[in-house]
């Protein structure tokens, strides 16, 4: 006859104690509240955005329209004419160099952990809906027409503007409907580019997580838990 085998319970060290019950406070004190006068959408006049992720950075996908009367739309409108927009953020060095090196390697971290980095919104126009064009990483969410104008009210914010009022465009490599500008706020490990993308669907009314949307796994648990979008 076997001995009985003993079950082993599973004991974290105080230190990992600690750890999770910071992030664990600190998700609860971050965590963003929805709006019920924007999401969830009315049956009937829901519209449609794509969240879009390549496993480490995400962008949301919104229809070119609805930018139209916005600064964000003079920016889609200066790199491309198609009828979506896929639209991104992220430290204005980094994001806009390919490829990768020891030196583009170091950059990454000193985007991450040097403060007050320059940051650009990339726009790129798509020639369809992302659920079309895409085998996997896209998720449709659906906005009402006030949230989708609060995206669209969110990315102008984040657009810097010159002395005419106009968006600012971030010297880049040429690639056809797609182009860089320079945006307001700074990037950092405490404000990166999937927080960006939270913050456009907090915008909408969704309820988000700083804490949780570092990486698109995170923002996607984040959306799934708190706003029921799978």
């Amino acid at each position: 006859m076997e001995p009985r085998r003993r079950c082993r319970r599973l004991r974290l060290s105080p230190l990992a104690g600690v750890v999770l019950l910071g992030l664990f406070l600190a998700a609860l004190a971050t965590a963003r509240p929805g709006d019920a006068r924007l999401w969830p959408a009315r049956a009937g006049e829901g519209q449609s955005v794509y969240l879009v992720d390549n496993g480490f950075h995400t962008d949301l996908a919104l229809p070119a329209q609805a930018l139209a009367s916005h600064l964000a739309g003079r920016a889609a409108a200066a790199v491309t004419r198609r009828p979506w927009v896929l639209v991104g953020y992220g430290d204005r060095r980094f994001f806009i160099e390919q490829g990768m090196s020891p030196r583009r390697a170091a950059d990454g971290l000193r985007s991450l952990f040097w403060p007050g980095n320059a940051a650009a919104l990339r726009f790129d126009g798509l020639a369809a809906s992302p659920d079309s064009l895409y085998a996997d990483g896209v998720r449709r969410i659906t906005v009402s027409p006030a949230g989708l104008e609060a995206i669209a009210a969110k990315i102008d914010a984040s657009l810097a503007r010159d002395g005419a009022g106009a968006p600012i465009p971030v010297p880049a490599p040429a690639e056809a409907d797609s182009g860089f500008f320079a945006a307001t706020q700074p990037f950092s490990l405490i404000h990166l580019c999937n927080h960006w993308t939270a913050e456009l669907l907090n915008a909408a009314g969704l309820p988000t997580t700083p804490v949780l949307d570092v990486l698109p796994q995170g923002l996607k648990l984040d959306l799934a838990v708190r706003a029921k979008v799978r």
